[in-house]
């Protein structure tokens, strides 16, 4: 008896657990579609300035779309720079900087030495 109604549980738990994806996967589908959209209204307002050069002149549409492409590549190659400056940084940090977890351990292990306050060590040796 105990056993069947552990059983019916787990199955009550599964099957709410694969409504909830559903739910999921349905909301991410919307999501993407509003993306979608706003995607491509963006690059209509995009060619649309660019159908006039600052001078007045007019563009044909080979002349705008490649100036489309070459602005959305110039928007990769800034967010592989910005990822890999991101990185960078992460990686200094946890090369040449304390943690702040360990700033207080030491505290708590200095907390008999009453000399006056220390100045912040910012840097430790990664030696």
């Amino acid at each position: 008896m105990q056993l069947k109604r552990s059983l019916l549980s787990m199955t009550s738990q599964s099957s709410k657990l694969e409504k909830f994806q559903r739910a999921v996967c349905d909301r991410l589908d919307k999501t993407n579609a509003k993306l979608d959209q706003v995607i491509a209204l963006l690059v209509s307002a995009q060619l649309l300035e660019e159908c006039i050069s600052p001078e007045g002149e007019i563009r044909d549409a080979q002349q705008c779309a490649e100036i489309v492409v070459e602005s959305y590549s110039a928007g990769l190659c800034l967010s592989d720079e910005l990822t890999s400056r991101t990185q960078d940084i992460e990686y200094q940090k946890s090369e040449f900087f304390v943690d702040e977890d360990e700033d207080e351990k030491d505290e708590d292990d200095d907390s008999d030495d009453d000399d006056g306050p220390e100045e912040p060590r910012l840097f430790s040796m990664a030696f």
